[in-house]
């Protein structure tokens, strides 16, 4: 495959930590299912609380990278961490999984960023988080990006209120980069709906959302009513849990039914599988119905398990699989 992914976001480490209700109430006042900044003191505070502990590479575009990679793609993540043994573990992880890691910047400062997910016995996750060194790229570094070895980019909603965004996008878009953006969190969309409006109606081509943001940032209330408010992205993904997810493009709009499953046992990473799965469609030109079954398989694939470090049988399933179905109709 000749097509090349560059996500851009944050090398984050997750920190899988099953918790009881009581626990979480105690923790975080704020509630079950919010996502929050945490310092590094109340950080070592709740693991140290905490006895049973999964770590896993993180950050929605480098999940999406990893999984885009791991099925066979070509891809990079440009992004900032740390020198310090979170910083290590997240590039070799990267590594491994065949994406290449020369975008990937390091300083001395500020610690590599972490996540620590709160995950209830309901399978719902609390996000915890500082992204510390991976918020601190310069204008300067976009040069060390080889843009035009890319067909495609996705930046991670996270990272699109960084003043160094937009002078990324202008040079994606010079280099006639396909950009790629997901949402990644309503109350971040709620909170900037202006500066994504912008940015989505000047260089998006490709949007990937879930149904509260995308209501969230276009006012409607029927996700498909969004061409109506939107109209620049040439594909809008509009991500719908456990009743699938919609494919807007042009006039159409397309149902995609969900892989179903046994047993959530965390949904961390679905959204980041589900882009992969959808990318890496994209890429082959597979129809549209072929895409987002790809695209739901990789999401029901990763939700199995806490974390988002798919085994080699699973890897090999998927890859088969998603394959198999160039020759086969949805």
């Amino acid at each position: 495959m000749n097509f090349k992914l560059l996500g851009v976001g944050s090398p984050l480490v997750d920190y899988f930590l099953p918790v009881s209700d009581d626990f979480l109430n105690e923790t975080v006042p704020a509630g079950k299912g919010c996502t929050r900044s945490i310092s590094r003191q109340e950080r070592s505070l709740i693991l140290e609380k905490c006895p049973s502990i999964h770590r896993s590479p993180g950050g929605s575009a480098a999940n999406t990278v990893r999984a885009f990679a791991e099925l066979g793609g070509k891809a990079a993540l440009f992004g900032k961490l740390s020198c310090d043994e979170d910083g290590s573990y997240f590039r070799d992880e990267l590594k491994k999984s065949g994406a290449d890691d020369s975008l990937l910047l390091e300083t001395d400062l500020y610690g590599t960023g972490y996540c620590l997910s709160l995950i209830t016995p309901d399978a719902e996750r609390t996000m915890l988080s500082d992204l510390a060194a991976s918020r601190k790229i310069t204008l300067d570094e976009l040069d060390l990006v080889p843009f035009g070895n890319f067909n495609i980019m996705l930046l991670e909603g996270y990272l699109a209120l960084e003043e160094w965004s937009i002078p990324l996008l202008e040079k994606a878009r010079k280099s006639n980069v396909r950009i790629a953006l997901d949402l990644n969190n309503y109350e971040l969309v709620s909170r900037e709906k202006s500066r994504f409006q912008h940015i989505i109606g000047k260089y998006v081509d490709i949007l990937f959302a879930n149904e509260e943001e995308i209501c969230s940032l276009t006012g409607a209330g029927d996700p498909q009513d969004i061409r109506k408010e939107i109209r620049h992205p040439d594909l809008i993904i509009v991500k719908q849990g456990d009743r699938g997810s919609l494919w807007i493009t042009g006039g159409n709009c397309t149902k995609i039914a969900p892989v179903k499953i046994g047993n959530v046992k965390d949904t961390t990473g679905a959204g980041d599988f589900y882009a992969a799965g959808a990318i890496y469609g994209i890429a082959k030109n597979l129809p549209v119905s072929v895409c987002g079954y790809a695209a739901s398989l990789c999401a029901a694939e990763v939700i199995k398990q806490n974390g988002t470090l798919l085994n080699g049988k699973q890897w090999d399933f998927l890859r088969k699989t998603i394959n198999d179905l160039k020759t086969k109709s949805i």
